[in-house]
């Protein structure tokens, strides 16, 4: 578990189902993120939550529930296993919030604690991410959490959006 000032970074449980269906279902949140089904099911859920489960039972988890720390609350997903738009094998920054919860900087809290568990904790020598190239939010987030633009990849297959080229952000281990 990473936990933040707000956030509870932690495995996913079966009582986050709801929510997760929820959350997740809104196409305002899928359309931005290349590898999450829409519609999204309950049995979309149910494997997603045993495959961040299996994931936390190694020992050194990549994937994890964003969660309000206050009430334990699900809200997003945030992790280091993100899809990388070109089959790089460099670790890929991934993460989503709940359109209830938007405006009040959780992806960029989450994020910037993730980035740091996987430089920090995991030694990771670099993470990437890139995003939809009309998601400026998201770009903004990924600039004010350090990562650097360092140019365009060609996508293997295109955005939600259409797009088959997205700005490309890195961080480095310092």
């Amino acid at each position: 578990m990473i936990e933040t000032g707000r956030l509870r970074m932690r495995s996913l449980c079966s009582g986050d189902l709801a929510d997760l269906v929820t959350l997740a279902g809104n196409w305002e949140v899928a359309r931005w993120l290349a590898t999450m089904p829409h519609p999204y099911t309950e049995a979309d859920g149910r494997e997603w939550i045993a495959r961040v489960q299996h994931d936390h039972t190694t020992g050194r988890p990549r994937r994890f529930a964003i969660a309000l720390k206050e009430t334990d609350r699900l809200i997003g997903g945030v992790g280091l296993d993100g899809n990388t738009g070109d089959e790089s094998d460099e670790p890929a920054l991934g993460y989503w919030v709940g359109e209830p919860y938007w405006g009040n900087g959780y992806a960029g809290e989450a994020a910037a604690a993730v980035i740091d568990y996987g430089l920090r904790t995991l030694g990771m020598a670099t993470i990437r991410a890139y995003t939809d190239p009309r998601n400026l939010a998201s770009q903004k987030v990924l600039l004010r959490y350090g990562l650097k633009q360092v140019g365009e990849i060609e996508l293997i297959r295109p955005t939600r959006n259409g797009a088959r080229r997205a700005p490309l952000f890195r961080i480095l281990q310092r």
